[in-house]
């Protein structure tokens, strides 16, 4: 009895397809605020963990792209308030995608001295 269910349950959990890529949009900046400004930790934490998210993939990409120069003693609670001020400074970007206005602070703020 226990070998069918384990087939059973094998035979369902590998014929679900799961897709990773998706046309819908994580967040957008209005909803990206709603975790910054908020005094819940766990949400707070999805905020700056997608500050750090924006942050990775802007290094990840090739210098001559985007060049940024980030200080390493800037903590995550000081990017968190300056992107918020950035943002309420710029209320015209709230539908825009998240990742776009964050990665637009990052080349705006933190453009390295030539």
């Amino acid at each position: 009895m226990v070998k069918i269910f384990i087939a059973l349950f094998f035979s369902i959990f590998f014929s679900i397809k799961s897709y990773s890529s998706s046309n819908n949009l994580f967040f957008t900046t209005a909803q990206f605020m709603t975790y910054c400004k908020s005094d819940n930790i766990y949400e707070l934490g999805i905020c700056d963990g997608y500050i750090i998210a924006v942050s990775d993939v802007i290094y990840s990409l090739d210098k001559k792209t985007a060049q940024i120069c980030l200080d390493e003693n800037i903590s995550i609670k000081t990017l968190r308030g300056s992107i918020i001020n950035f943002i309420v400074d710029n209320a015209g970007l709230m539908n825009v995608e998240a990742n776009k206005v964050i990665g637009q602070f990052f080349v705006n703020t933190f453009q390295c001295k030539k």
